[in-house]
């Protein structure tokens, strides 16, 4: 099949297509270890244009009787084949790492349908505030946020949330956009991370 792909980020900024023309600056991968213990489940898949990633959310949605994202049938006649497949790859591989993040207690997982409404995916006791590591999955990226007292070791060696694993670099960049210090740290942070393919979504802010 020969055709063009880009990478995408959500949502759409001038400062995302700034950050994902830097390229490696910005598409960091985790360290052997990290990848194999973390990143095994994510598997390489091919990318869906802005464009794509707009329309596709028209058909998404989130099911919270099974805590799973799901594609309505409709979407077969606003899409190619090709590309409802790549959909179904996405939402896939994030069901999964809903499905493995949802059993860990001592982070706040929950979910965003492309409608903005927000379910709770875990029992954990921890309240969902800025003093709180939690994460948040959209269908095709995550919200991530680190709370002051784990971001100084995150900013040296990455951090790991549910299953999803953001590298040092990723962290660094991300407290850049939300103008943090990293060398006094006296505030957390929140990112936007597109986890399928290692890129910062270019939204990012204190906690």
């Amino acid at each position: 099949m020969n055709k063009k792909t880009v990478r995408f980020v959500t949502p759409i900024l001038a400062t995302t297509l700034v950050l994902a023309s830097l390229g490696p600056a910005v598409s960091v991968y985790a360290d052997e270890t990290n990848q194999n213990n973390v990143e095994s489940n994510v598997s390489n898949v091919d990318v869906l244009t802005d464009a794509d990633i707009l329309a596709a959310g028209q058909y998404i949605s989130f099911n919270t009787d099974s805590g799973q994202f799901v594609i309505d049938d409709s979407i077969m006649s606003a899409f190619s084949s090709e590309k409802v497949k790549l959909v179904e790859e996405y939402v896939n591989l994030t069901n999964n790492q809903i499905n493995e993040s949802k059993t860990d207690l001592s982070v706040v997982v929950s979910a965003v349908d492309p409608s903005g409404q927000e379910s709770r995916l875990n029992s954990s006791g921890l309240l969902k505030s800025a003093g709180v590591n939690s994460i948040t999955y959209h269908w095709n990226y995550a919200r991530i946020k680190i709370k002051a007292g784990s971001l100084k070791t995150a900013l040296a060696v990455g951090f790991t949330i549910g299953t999803v694993y953001a590298p040092a670099r990723i962290i660094q960049l991300a407290c850049g956009l939300a103008g943090l210090s990293t060398t006094s740290i006296k505030n957390g942070v929140w990112f936007d991370y597109n986890y399928l393919t290692g890129v910062l979504c270019g939204n990012a802010g204190k906690q």
